[in-house]
């Protein structure tokens, strides 16, 4: 798999996870729901953007180092 093929999964996997929180928040919206948002959910979401991140400097690295080898 490349270095994009699995950011696009990474994103649309960020998508499918804020999706269904809201889902679920719609009809969960509690202090316990809150909780679990705040210490569960917008970590995770912080986790996989820090990931992405990650992963588009480590395919500009891929990019340029197989520039250097042409």
């Amino acid at each position: 798999m490349s270095v994009h093929a699995g950011m696009g999964k990474l994103k649309q996997a960020a998508k499918d996870l804020r999706r269904q929180w809201d889902r679920v928040h719609a009809s969960w919206a509690d202090e316990n729901s809150r909780r679990f948002e705040q210490e569960r959910i917008a970590p995770l979401l912080l986790r996989l953007r820090t990931a992405e991140m990650s992963m588009a400097r480590l395919a500009s690295i891929v990019q340029h180092a197989r520039r250097d080898c042409e």
